[in-house]
């Protein structure tokens, strides 16, 4: 042993003497960070060699070491020469035999490493064969055997592989996995019939087989008449054996899917199936969870496989829905939703075919009632926590689908008409249990969406009802998302309105129903809104007074509500009725803008509530208006336009007011655009201001939407805007020079700002004193670390580089396009010699990959390259090189890198130069950052 391998085998042991036994948390984790680095070393395949060969390191150091071989093969295996490779078998062969009665887990490891290698290794010929007639003579060996047979097609079909082209990888695939599949599928069945009892045995069988099931490779015609198909039914009758029999026969189901194909297979699947009916009942009747679970996995795996044949025989494969439908029975609810997918194709199946659908409308007529009972809220559900309560109530929504899937078979009646007897049944009862009632009123609002607006026979019953029900919150607040789930009913039946309307009002006086109450009122007013014209007054009062009493969410929707009736009123009448729901609010803000500066944050939450109200008015009275017309909603905006002023002059710096004003003005711009020109200059003054005074992104985010609007039309004026807001954005860079990344809000504001600016007017930015400064703020912001903000750099960037390839693309193409560039060679000229001056861009961008970006970014840094690619081919091979030319790497390697760059730029290539990069920074990034990082941690 030379001294540099003493030296690293005396380090290794002594970080994992570290990693289990220090005291410390800190220092178990520096020895983790260094064990990592260390397996990145060249010296780690020598010293991975030396622990599995030295018995006295310990279990522990052999396992890493064993694992260290695996991640070699992986990560490593191209960078050895062929003499290596020669010794590297040599060696994992005779360490493989050394071990094949170690712990299980250092001759798992040993088995992937051989796996890896037997892909990778394309001079190892016949490496199965190889391994069977080392290991399959004896039957002490025969475990390692199959170890090694089970994860071969998981490492096969799993792992990267860089060493080999994507042709070699799959003859290499065809060779150990498909030319070999028989030949295992016959050894296995040897071995399952001389098993004997052995369990431990027979399971490491079934786990090979399901492997290689899993892979595909085992044709469908060989399972036919084949033993192991009758053994895995067989082993569901051995506890031992169950969990690994369910993924088998569920995996043979899965791969008789193609039905045509498997048929013959399929004939001797179900008649295996239809017996283990009994041991659902069974082990219902035990309360047995563990195996319903395994039957439900079964039989969910047949329904959706054979789902074809459950609906064209519907006599002869009902057994499958039968067996399901007493799945979704069980009480466990951690069950039940396996079968719901299940549910949801039956009946999309069934719509098809009336026939099959008639056949099963009794399944689907009992499911109704299962689902409702497990609607249920328990008898304990005080005692439970909030996240209980909250999972429980997400999971009641994903059973109300179910309950949709049985209003596709049944249609609405029968499903409504069993909620109805359920309420009536359980609100009679001496004394009525909240739960009883509240379930089927949740059916009734999951079953909505497939009811008919036309409904006459039960719904008529059920709102009638509504208001006899028992008086408890829980009930309430159930009956009245019932309301709030049929608007579009109420709007075909417009008698109910003033009783509902009665019934959601008074929610408003109890605390826990005030919630489903303000969403009941948004969503009957949004469906009723015509409706609800004769009730303006009623509910402007009503408007009035709850308001005063409401707050965030609530508040919000209440509003929305009364939108929505303003909405319908008629362009005539519009502005009056505008202006009288808007005024209270528009007083309230104006007694608060006028309040003493340091009286004001108590009153923040009411501002930004008020504000809102008023963006939700902007965004839904949206009416449609002739452009050579007045519109009707512009005078409120002008009206209200002081009293925002004065709010952005004096709390316009508070970030979550800031929030709400740019929201609100956002609306108006996109409500009321052309008809809103008037006003612009007035709002960009504004803007410009607000940004100056506060350096808040929020101003940007509201400009981004004013030059989106009016930029093609006024691209004049919109620059100016653009220009006027980017002075103060210029201070704000050098103030935070090198120190960009504490503001990476602003950034992303401002890009998504330029980036709107070239969508509207490429040529007047271009061409503007504006673009080179912005190109420089783009390459100082390639230092930062936030992710969107750099994905707003990135885009602005691609904004760019795509103007100027879809010229070169136009004068390419001899077919004409409708839509052609926007930008002619001049502007092109402009951007190239923006690009040539600031030739670091490349070496920045690639940096960033290496070092900097967050991995949700390194696929826009990459495209970016690629675009910059089809610009400048010959310019961008040059910038490449320069950008290699900086990093730590060998001479080959850098040549290499240049080389499959310059090959994809002068083919044309552009998708092989974006793979040419990713492969490129990932290997750099595994081998020379990824160590250092975690040496600093």
């Amino acid at each position: 042993m030379t001294t540099v391998a003493a030296d690293s085998l005396q380090q290794t042991v002594a970080a994992l003497n570290a990693l289990y036994n220090a005291p410390s948390s800190s220092a178990k984790k520096e020895a983790n960070l260094w064990l990592e680095d260390f397996q990145a070393k060249p010296e780690a395949w020598q010293t991975s060699v030396i622990l599995l060969t030295n018995d006295n390191v310990g279990t522990e150091a052999q396992v890493f070491g064993a694992q260290t071989m695996r991640r070699k093969i992986v990560d490593d295996f191209q960078d050895l020469d062929a003499a290596h490779r020669a010794s590297l078998q040599e060696s994992l062969l005779n360490l493989s035999m050394q071990h094949k009665s170690s712990p299980r887990i250092i001759r798992t490891q040993l088995c992937l490493s051989l796996a890896a290698l037997s892909l990778r290794m394309l001079e190892w010929e016949q490496p199965v064969n190889h391994m069977i007639n080392l290991y399959g003579s004896s039957p002490t060996d025969l475990s390692y055997l199959l170890e090694f047979l089970t994860v071969l097609p998981e490492e096969v079909n799993d792992t990267r592989c860089p060493s080999l082209t994507d042709d070699e990888y799959r003859a290499r695939s065809d060779q150990l996995l498909t030319q070999n599949a028989n030949q295992i599928l016959k050894m296995l069945v040897v071995c399952m019939e001389n098993s004997g009892d052995d369990a431990h045995l027979q399971e490491a069988i079934f786990r090979c087989f399901l492997s290689w099931l899993r892979s595909g490779d085992i044709a469908t015609s060989n399972l036919s008449n084949n033993p192991l198909l009758a053994f895995s039914f067989k082993a569901l009758q051995m506890p031992e054996l169950f969990d690994i029999a369910v993924d088998v026969v569920c995996e043979l189901i899965y791969q008789t899917k193609d039905i045509e194909e498997s048929m013959p297979v399929i004939q001797e699947i179900y008649p295996n199936l239809v017996p283990l009916r009994q041991e659902i009942a069974r082990n219902l009747k035990d309360d047995n969870e563990d195996n319903i679970r395994g039957y439900c996995k079964i039989f969910v795996e047949a329904g959706e496989c054979y789902l074809s044949l459950v609906v064209r025989h519907t006599d002869h494969f009902r057994g499958i829905v039968e067996g399901i439908a007493e799945c979704t029975s069980f009480h466990d609810l951690d069950i039940v939703p396996m079968t719901f997918r299940f549910w949801y194709q039956l009946a999309d199946e069934l719509r098809k075919n009336e026939e099959a659908r008639l056949k099963y409308q009794d399944v689907y007529e009992n499911l109704v009632d299962v689902m409702i009972k497990h609607l249920h809220y328990p008898d304990d559900l005080d005692s439970w926590s909030a996240k209980e309560r909250d999972d429980f109530k997400d999971f009641r929504h994903v059973m109300g689908d179910v309950l949709k899937d049985c209003c596709l078979i049944l249609g609405s009646r029968i499903p409504l008409g069993k909620a109805y007897m359920l309420i009536t049944q359980a609100a009679t009862k001496t004394p009525p249990k909240w739960q009883e009632v509240e379930a089927p009123l949740m059916a009734l609002r999951s079953m909505g969406a497939q009811v008919e607006p036309e409904e006459n026979e039960v719904l008529p019953e059920i709102m009638k009802l509504l208001s006899q029900l028992p008086d408890h919150p829980k009930i309430k607040y159930a009956a009245t998302l019932v309301i709030a789930r049929y608007g579009g009913w109420t709007d075909k039946h417009p008698e109910f309105i003033e009783y509902q309307l009665s019934f959601i009002s008074s929610g408003f006086e109890n605390e826990d129903v005030v919630a489903a109450s303000a969403l009941a009122m948004k969503l009957l007013c949004k469906e009723c809104s015509t409706h609800l014209l004769n009730y303006l007054n009623q509910l402007h009062g009503f408007f009035v007074g709850v308001t005063k009493k409401l707050k965030g969410m609530d508040l919000l929707e209440v509003t929305e509500a009364v939108a929505h009736v303003v909405a319908a009123v008629p362009n005539a009448e519009l502005a009056q009725v505008f202006q009288m729901f808007c005024l209270p609010i528009a007083q309230q803000l104006a007694v608060l803008a006028s309040k003493d500066q340091t009286t004001l944050e108590d009153d923040i939450p009411h501002i930004i509530d008020n504000v809102t109200q008023l963006k939700i008015f902007f965004e839904t009275v949206n009416p449609q208006v002739a452009p050579t017309e007045a519109h009707p909603c512009i005078p409120i905006v002008q009206e209200l336009w002081p009293i925002m002023d004065s709010l952005a002059d004096r709390v316009g710096g508070i970030d979550d007011i800031a929030k709400s004003l740019a929201g609100c003005w956002r609306s108006i711009v996109i409500s009321y655009r052309t008809h809103y020109a008037p006003l612009l200059p007035t709002t960009m003054a504004r803007l410009v201001k607000s940004f100056e005074q506060t350096g808040l992104g929020q101003y940007l985010w509201v400009s981004s939407r004013v030059v989106r609007e009016f930029g093609e039309i006024s691209p004049r004026p919109t620059l100016q805007f653009v220009e006027s807001l980017s002075t103060p954005m210029w201070q704000i860079l050098q103030k935070y020079a090198g120190q960009f990344n504490e503001i990476p809000d602003v950034i992303e504001d401002y890009f998504n700002l330029v980036s709107d600016m070239i969508l509207s007017c490429p040529r007047e930015y271009i061409h503007s004193s504006l673009f080179p400064t912005v190109f420089n703020a783009m390459l100082a912001s390639f230092s930062l670390k936030e992710q969107y903000s750099l994905v707003s750099v990135f885009r602005h960037c691609r904004i760019i580089l795509d103007h100027v390839n879809d010229l070169q693309h136009s004068r390419s193409s001899s077919s004409s396009q409708a839509n052609g560039p926007r930008i002619s060679a001049t502007e092109a000229a402009i951007v190239k010699a923006q690009f040539v001056e600031h030739d670091s861009f490349m070496s920045l961008v690639l940096q960033g990959i290496i070092y900097n970006f967050p991995p949700e970014v390194c696929g826009d840094a990459t495209s970016v390259i690629k675009a910059l690619t089809m610009f400048c081919p010959q310019e961008s091979v040059v910038w490449y090189g320069k950008a290699i030319s900086t990093l730590d790497m060998s001479p080959m390697e850098m040549q290499k890198a240049v080389t499959d760059f310059t090959a994809g730029a002068s083919e044309g290539n552009w998708s092989r130069i974006r793979t040419v990069v990713q492969d490129f920074t990932a290997v750099y990034k595994r081998k020379n950052v990824l160590p250092r990082n975690r040496s600093k941690k």
